[in-house]
């Protein structure tokens, strides 16, 4: 059993030794009866569509009007290791996919990615199944639509998200540093994305492709030679624009625009040799996912452009309350 901020996790075992997951909701709002919704009902999607495995659903509810008086889900249990905990997990290896197995892993993971990635849908929101079985956008909690153009979509988030640190707690992390550039950049990053979506006219029309909100190697089951046997976790899941198509986050990377210019060489190359094994990864990863594309080359056009990886990493930066160089970033777009 694992008790997180917002749910309660329990491993059912029955007398023929299957095992279930039981996932009980800690809190009860609207916003969290549709993510559940959302949830379930891109995990039908993915089994439908694509070759890869998520749990199936054996039963849920989405608010507390039924017997247990909570909301939950029932589903299957991956037999596995999340690639976290593999290999002896984050004792041993410190959160990092042990290098002997890196070429599998990310081999197996791009072509999960494509299969995602090629999930497309004319608006950009979360995933709504009907009676009838067929699949639709609808909003996002919070924000609202489901939106026709990245233009749209990017307006109504500099709309509505929030910088979660006050003003005292950023001048406290910054002593020593630009922290007046830094605060000035973080107020104005909201009304700039605006601006940069205003005049946005490449790739501002669908179709627009499925995105896993967490796509971490905790999130990815993978057996013993660390090829992977499914994806979990698919809350917050949606269509985004492309470009807010990234990395796994086990590969995404502070942008050189973000960070500070003394982290980097002459030539441009970080002075962090664990970053610079990073820039390697990633450019092995983008082959991978160049090898294993067929329709199209969508994805692997995502990540090798740079301005949009930037973009999109520091949307994700801000909402999480990281502190960098955001007018940096605009500048570049």
């Amino acid at each position: 059993m694992t008790n997180g901020l917002h749910n309660l996790v329990c491993i059912l075992q029955f007398s023929d030794q299957t095992r279930w997951v039981a996932r009980i909701g800690l809190h009860r709002s609207a916003a969290d009866s549709a993510k559940l919704r959302n949830e379930v009902d891109t995990m039908h999607l993915i089994r439908e569509k694509s070759k890869f495995l998520v749990p199936r659903v054996f039963a849920y509810e989405i608010d507390d009007k039924n017997p247990v008086g909570v909301p939950f889900i029932l589903m299957e249990f991956l037999p596995g290791n999340t690639a976290m905990d593999a290999a002896g997990g984050y004792d041993v290896h410190r959160g990092q996919i042990p290098f002997a197995y890196r070429q599998i892993f990310y081999r197996s993971v791009a072509e999960c990615h494509v299969q995602i990635t090629a999930l497309r849908f004319s608006k950009i929101g979360t995933v709504v199944r009907s009676g009838e079985g067929e699949y639709n956008i609808g909003p996002f909690p919070g924000i609202g639509g489901p939106f026709d153009s990245a233009t749209s979509f990017l307006e109504a988030w500099a709309e509505h998200i929030r910088f979660p640190l006050e003003k005292h707690r950023i001048l406290e992390m910054m002593k020593g540093g630009p922290a007046q550039r830094v605060l000035t950049a973080i107020n104005e990053f909201p009304s700039q994305i605006k601006a940069v979506a205003r005049r946005m006219s490449c790739n501002n029309h669908g179709p627009f492709p499925l995105c896993h909100a967490d796509f971490l190697h905790s999130n990815i089951v993978v057996n013993e030679s660390f090829r992977v046997l499914g994806i979990i976790d698919w809350e917050g899941a949606c269509t985004l624009p492309l470009q807010l198509v990234t990395f796994p986050g086990f590969l995404n990377v502070m942008p050189i625009s973000f960070d500070s210019p003394d982290n980097y060489d002459e030539d441009g190359q970080p002075v962090d040799g664990q970053q610079r094994q990073q820039w390697k990864d990633r450019e092995d990863y983008v082959q991978m996912v160049e090898s294993v594309e067929h329709k199209d080359h969508v994805l692997s056009r995502c990540l090798r452009d740079e301005r949009s990886l930037a973009l999109a990493y520091s949307m994700m930066a801000y909402k999480n309350g990281k502190l960098g160089f955001y007018d940096k970033v605009i500048d570049e777009q």
